[in-house]
Order: C-alpha cells, then sequence, then structure tokens
C-alpha cells in the first residue's frame, strides 16, 4: 500500500471512535456516529416539498418495523413536521366527492430554511458481555422556501446556506407539480396556461441547481436523484380517470430530459436517478383550471380510492440504498486497516511501536462493529417492497 492509502485508511479508522455509557444495570452501551448523509430538496413555490417531508416522515412511522435497526427522528423536527402532517390529514378525512379547493389552498408554504434530522441506529446485543454495540448514521434533510430556488428570495445567506447544504448532499429530491402540465386540456386559454406553465415549473432554476448539484458528486462514490410527480394520484388509477402513468411519465421526460442529461455527463458513473410518482393527500382530482386575475385556479375534488403513500417507500428505498453504499464503504475501509495492521513488516512496527500496540487494541473493536453490519443490507432491500408505486417508478440511467 502508498503512503497516501495509509493515511486515508487510518483516517478513516481514527473517526470511528465509540462512546460508552453504563446503565443501572451495568449494561455497556458503546455507540459509534458515523458521518452524516445530506438530502436537499429542490423545487419552485408550490411544488409540495413540504407535503413530501411530512408523507415520508408519516411512511416511516406507521410502515416500517426494521427488526436490526430503529429509525428515530429528532424531536425538534418531529414537532415541526407533525403540524404539516395535521394540515394533510384535514384534506384526507374530506368526505368522498367534496370541493377541496380552499383546504389545499390553506397549506402552509415554507417560511425560511428549515432542516430536519433522523437517525437509522443499528443495534448489536451481547448478552455474554452486557454489552449493546450501537452503529448511528445520521441524516440532514434541508427544506427551503421556493422563492430561493427561483432566486427571487432577498435574503444572501439563505440561499448561501441552501447552496452549501446542496454541495454536500448525497440524495437530491426533485419533487415538482405534474398536475400543471397535466392538465392544460382542462383550461380554455392554452396559450395562457403554456406561459404560466413555464414560469412556475422553474425548469431553467431546477436545471441550474441539478447540474450544480451533479458537479459537486467528485467524492461521493453513490449519489442518488430521485424526481418525484407531485399531486399525480389520479393519474394513475383507472376508477377516477383513465390510466394517464404513461403519459404523466412522457411528459416528465419531455420537461426534464435536459438537467437529466446534463446531470449524466457531470457526475460520477454510478449516479443513480430515479422517478418516481408520490401521493401526499390522498386522491384529489382537478376537475377544473381557470384564470382570474392573471393566477390558475383550481377546483379539486377528493376521492378516497387510492392507498395511502403511494410512492413514499420508492423515495425512501433510495435513501435505504445511500444508506448500504455508506455502510459498505466504512466496513470495507474497517477490513481494510485491519488487514493492513495484521500485514505490517517488522520494521514498520519496530519504528512505530505504540501505534502497533494501539491498533492491535482496538482492531477487534472494529470488527465488532461492523462485522453484522452487512447482514442489515436484505432487509434494507426489501423493507419498502411493499409500496403500492414500486412498479411504476423509473430507473434513468
Amino acid at each position: 500500500m502508498t503512503k497516501e492509502e495509509i493515511s486515508k485508511l487510518k483516517e478513516v479508522f481514527d473517526n470511528i471512535k465509540p462512546t460508552e455509557e453504563t446503565t443501572e444495570d451495568g449494561k455497556v452501551i458503546e455507540t459509534t456516529v458515523l458521518d452524516t448523509i445530506n438530502i436537499s430538496m429542490i423545487g419552485p413555490r408550490g411544488a409540495g416539498k413540504t407535503s413530501l417531508l411530512a408523507t415520508i416522515f408519516k411512511y416511516v412511522e406507521e410502515n416500517l418495523k426494521p427488526k436490526n435497526f430503529e429509525i428515530v427522528i429528532d424531536e425538534d423536527s418531529e414537532i415541526r413536521i407533525k403540524r404539516f402532517i395535521e394540515s394533510l390529514q384535514i384534506i384526507k378525512n374530506a368526505e368522498n366527492g367534496s370541493d377541496v379547493s380552499g383546504k389545499i389552498g390553506a397549506l402552509d408554504p415554507t417560511q425560511g430554511i428549515q432542516t430536519f434530522k433522523f437517525f437509522i441506529n443499528f443495534k448489536k446485543e451481547i448478552a455474554d458481555k452486557k454489552k449493546k454495540i450501537v452503529v448511528s448514521l445520521p441524516f440532514v434533510i434541508m427544506d427551503v422556501p421556493g422563492g430561493v430556488v427561483e432566486e427571487e428570495t432577498a435574503s444572501k445567506s439563505l440561499a448561501e446556506d441552501f447552496e452549501n447544504h446542496l454541495s454536500k448532499s448525497s440524495v437530491l429530491l426533485v419533487p415538482f407539480d405534474s398536475m400543471l402540465y397535466m392538465q392544460k386540456p382542462l383550461c380554455d386559454d392554452k396559450e395562457a396556461y403554456d406561459k404560466y406553465t413555464a414560469k412556475h415549473l422553474s425548469n431553467h432554476f431546477i436545471e441550474k441547481y441539478c447540474l450544480k448539484w451533479a458537479k459537486n458528486r467528485e467524492d461521493d462514490k453513490h449519489p442518488k436523484a430521485v424526481f418525484i410527480a407531485m399531486k399525480s394520484e389520479t393519474y394513475h388509477t383507472h376508477k377516477v380517470t383513465e390510466n394517464k402513468s404513461e403519459d404523466c411519465y412522457n411528459r416528465f421526460r419531455d420537461l426534464f430530459n435536459e438537467a437529466i442529461v446534463k446531470m449524466a455527463q457531470n457526475s460520477p458513473n454510478s449516479l443513480s436517478i430515479i422517478y418516481t410518482p408520490v401521493e401526499t393527500i390522498g386522491c384529489i382530482q382537478c376537475v377544473n383550471s381557470k384564470f382570474e386575475n392573471n393566477e390558475l385556479t383550481h377546483k379539486f375534488v377528493k376521492h378516497n380510492n387510492i392507498p395511502d403513500h403511494l410512492g413514499a417507500g420508492v423515495v425512501l428505498k433510495a435513501i435505504f440504498e445511500r444508506t448500504k453504499d455508506h455502510l459498505d464503504e466504512v466496513y470495507g475501509d474497517a477490513n481494510k486497516w485491519i488487514e493492513y495492521v495484521k500485514n505490517r513488516s517488522f520494521w514498520d512496527i519496530l519504528m512505530d511501536p505504540w501505534s502497533t500496540i494501539s491498533t492491535y487494541w482496538t482492531k477487534d473493536k472494529v470488527t465488532e462493529f461492523y462485522n453484522d453490519i452487512k447482514l442489515i443490507n436484505d432487509e434494507l432491500d426489501s423493507i419498502t417492497d411493499s409500496d403500492t408505486c414500486i412498479k411504476k417508478y423509473r430507473r434513468l440511467l
């Protein structure tokens, strides 16, 4: 191994520093916190960014019952997201066939930048040693006002915070308002509709930030991008309208093809780009679209015939895949370091005896942390396969 390779491995190894606490019954809990995985969302105002977050967190709470790990949401994040979930639930609870236009319009837009934190904690009990091993993987999702993405927000610091987080994000979520281009046939003024749609989908801004994100992925071995068709529930069922899943997807490709091509050209070959529709507020059908004072208004009717969380599992699957990649990288680095230590030459040991003793002393800890972590991959593979939208999502690269 070269000195540079040894140096990089040692840096990884040195960062694996568990903290210990002893409970009242004498059990030792040894916790290692891995590097944070950052997740960014980009989308214009009204795209459904906060609705998407609320849906994902609700899906986690209601549907995921993992055996070998737990998903923990930061207390402050949980309080803020539950407020929005309550607003969505009001719409979900509306009577079948009722007009819910006013309730949808009342959903609060994001004010300022909000970050949401959660942790995946992997646990291993060692009964004979009265010890519990915990490996914690933190995630930070940033939700920003659409005005920041559209570069209309006056605050320079907001834009800088957003771009800084974007540059460090391994996962990119791009929610977009699919209803804007799917509802054109319902509007009398097609020319005005096209102008309005072009402005409110903000394609050039989305493309710009997608490209910025892709160019910053040089050191990221497994970046993930998910394009998410929001407000698309009625296009994926025969019970309300004819099935328009393929039409919705094809219009998405027309809309974002240039951004996807540029991302692929400016990022590592390992980049994964995914498309999926997501249900957030139940099956809401837009039955009318018209202009009033140069603003487009829609009439929405509630239907009760689509399962909750359509597509939320697909988004989580992408995040879980990134988790698997991250764990595999750390596990692989730990094993490389152990092999290096085992095979050190007599001269290396003689020149640095304390480092050798220290490394041998901690070698078993590294093995203990990561020997069983690979077993979790199978669970991550299958945990969201029950999502009703798994067969509708597409891998674009």
